[in-house]
């Protein structure tokens, strides 16, 4: 099955919210919806997820990418045959698999509301943006909560509703990883894989609870949960493409403040 899906900033003002040297981009969470709706809406899990190169808006132009899809694989591909993303179905995961997050509450948090976070440490326009409390903050660990963020925000045009990954908040916590990559690291990064994705709850209700683990290779894991315990989201295999770009010393003080 083939069918093309066209990227605007007419019909999805929110690409204006994630740039690369001020030409507009799709963002990983935002392709991997796309790819997810080509499947029956009681799929859940996903695998293999790759960005094999970012989907630019080159002069503000709107992109039109061909979306094929067989029983197991979606993939996204240009005119010319290339591609830049694909994912693969995965088994479904049920939330009672021990996927839990108790609230730290143990912790004195550490706050970075949105006018500390953006664009100081983060690009990303208010589509994308939340305050977020960390509760801890290593070399191996972040605890972070996340709130004042709005799942269905209107920018997002035809990915406001019915989503079948939450775009906002699967960005988010991509973010929660990179500010870690950021901290521990001298260059900038952007996600590009996904070995595992699972979604529990599609349309969750209030603050989010989010755990990022950070592997051997800086390969990353994220387990969101509600306030209640709940389980939300679970991704594991995150990787990040390396830029040469270096991250300013001040962003890099900014950080400090989070790991002391």
């Amino acid at each position: 099955m083939k069918a093309d899906c066209t990227f605007s900033l007419e019909e999805l003002p929110c690409l204006a919210d994630h740039q690369l040297d001020g030409t507009p981009f799709v963002p990983m969470a935002m392709l991997v919806d796309e790819l997810a709706r080509r499947f029956s809406r009681d799929c859940c899990s996903f695998a293999g997820i790759e960005v094999k190169t970012p989907v630019m808006l080159r002069r503000r132009l709107a992109k039109t990418l061909v979306c094929t899809c067989d029983e197991q694989t979606s993939s996204l591909q240009d005119e010319n045959g290339n591609l830049h993303a694909i994912l693969t179905k995965g088994a479904n995961i049920f939330a009672d698999g021990g996927f839990e997050l108790a609230a730290p509450r143990d912790a004195i948090p550490s706050a970075l509301l949105k006018q500390q976070l953006y664009p100081a440490l983060l690009f990303h326009g208010p589509t994308f943006q939340a305050d977020f409390v960390f509760y801890e903050f290593n070399r191996q660990t972040v605890v972070v909560e996340l709130s004042d963020f709005a799942h269905e925000n209107p920018s997002l045009g035809g990915y406001a509703h019915d989503q079948r990954v939450p775009i906002v908040l699967f960005d988010l916590l991509l973010q929660a990883a990179g500010l870690h990559l950021m901290a521990f690291s001298d260059t900038y990064g952007l996600p590009t894989a996904c070995a595992s994705l699972s979604i529990f709850n599609r349309r969750p209700v209030g603050n989010v609870l989010v755990r990022v683990t950070c592997h051997e290779s800086d390969l990353y894991s994220i387990i969101a949960g509600d306030t209640t315990g709940k389980s939300v989201m679970t991704c594991s295999g995150i990787r990040f493409a390396r830029s040469v770009r270096k991250i300013e010393a001040e962003k890099k003080d900014i950080l400090k403040e989070l790991t002391r």
